[in-house]
This record gives structure tokens, sequence and C-alpha cells, in this order.
């Protein structure tokens, strides 16, 4: 099964770069896949920190979130290559981007109907087994790992709760970076992915701003 816009071995595992996670990756992934994992952070890492000390993955990330999480601004969008994100696809193997994606055929609903392509969870049940077992100790990614599971994908709301629940969110453990990393790559892909339907959302959110000012009821005053 495929879906829209990511077992109790709690051994510390040293990826084949150095950086440590409390859940150990090899249940789920072969050696060459924790390669390709750590390609994908480093490469989300060094977009938007500027460089790929695992050390600094964390204090960076914590450092960006209220940029991140801040819609308006587009900070993914604007700081995040969609053509180095290609390179990226093209550098890991099929196997790891299949376990991770999928490519999903969507219909844009509101006139004019438009018919699209976009990256999506694969549903791969040892990637959705890796963020449930993560979330034993960040357990935010519990929740996140149910709607994997359930199909109903994921907003942006992994970084909020770096800001609202702090200890829910192990942002130093690599396993965390790792689908941290994932998942904003994910939105970069359909932010840019198809630029007729990025020009049409955006068309749409403006429609729907300028219909929210219009019902604003005018203030009175006594």
């Amino acid at each position: 099964m495929k879906f829209p816009l990511l077992y109790s071995m709690f051994l510390t595992f040293v990826t084949c770069l150095g950086q440590s996670s409390q859940t150990d990756l090899k249940p789920y992934f072969s050696e060459s896949q924790i390669m390709d994992l750590n390609l994908i952070a480093d490469f989300f890492q060094s977009e938007l920190c500027g460089d790929k000390d695992h050390a600094k993955y964390g204090k960076c990330m914590k450092d960006l979130v209220p940029k991140i999480t801040d819609l308006e601004d587009n900070f993914i969008e604007k700081n995040i290559s969609y053509r180095k994100q290609k390179r990226l696809y093209r550098t890991i193997s099929k196997s790891t981007f299949e376990k991770i994606w999928a490519i999903c055929k969507g219909t844009r609903l509101n006139e004019p109907v438009y018919k699209y392509e976009s990256l999506c969870f694969s549903g791969n049940q040892k990637f959705t087994d890796f963020v449930l077992e993560l979330g034993k100790t960040s357990g935010y990614l519990i929740n996140y790992g149910q709607t994997l599971q359930s199909g109903l994908g994921n907003g942006n709301y992994i970084a909020n709760n770096i800001i609202d629940f702090p200890l829910s969110m192990n942002i130093e453990d690599r396993g965390v970076q790792i689908i941290f990393a994932i998942h904003y790559l994910t939105l970069n892909d359909n932010l840019k992915r198809d630029k007729k339907l990025t020009r049409l959302s955006k068309r749409d959110l403006r429609k729907l701003n300028r219909t929210a000012k219009k019902t604003v009821p005018n203030k009175t005053y006594n």
C-alpha cells in the first residue's frame, strides 16, 4: 500500500559515519542503506546549516526550528536546492529510495482540475517500524509512525514538537535526525516537483486570503 504528503533493541549503535543512535538501525536497514540514510541527513544538514558536522546537527536544528515552523517564511523551500536534492536521489540506491518513498498520483479537485505526481511515503513496514521504535525514546515519533501506518500522511508538526514538547524529540539522536531530514526533504519535494501545481496552489491560497479578509467584520466603536 502506498500513501501521501515518513524491534526492541536499545543497544547504542554507531553508524558508519560516527553518529550514535539509541535505536539499532540494523534490524531495519542493510549496511548500504544505512550509509544512504547518513547521506540524506548530511545533505539536509549541509543545505540548512552549511556543514556536515554531526555533532552540530542538533544545535543547528534547534536554532532553526522557529524559522522552519513559520510557514509564511517558506524557509525549507528557500534554502534547500531541489536540483541538488534530485542529485541526492541519484546518489542513493534504488532499494533505499523505495524503502522510504514512492511516487503517488493525485488529482487536484479545484478548478482547473489537474492530475499530478507527488513524492509520498512508500508504506514499507520496516521503515514504519523503525520510526515507531524511535518513538520509544522520542515520544512524538510514535504518533508520527502511527500516521505513516494509517496512511494519513504528516504535516509540518515534527518541528513544532521540538518547541512545544522538547523532551519528546531527541534531536541529538542520529535516528531522529535521519527522520527529521526525510520529513522535510519530502516536504521540499512536494513544494517543487510540479511547478504548475505549485502555482495553482499558491493562487488558491491567495484567493482564500482575499475571501477571508472580505468576511472579517468591520470594527465598531462606541
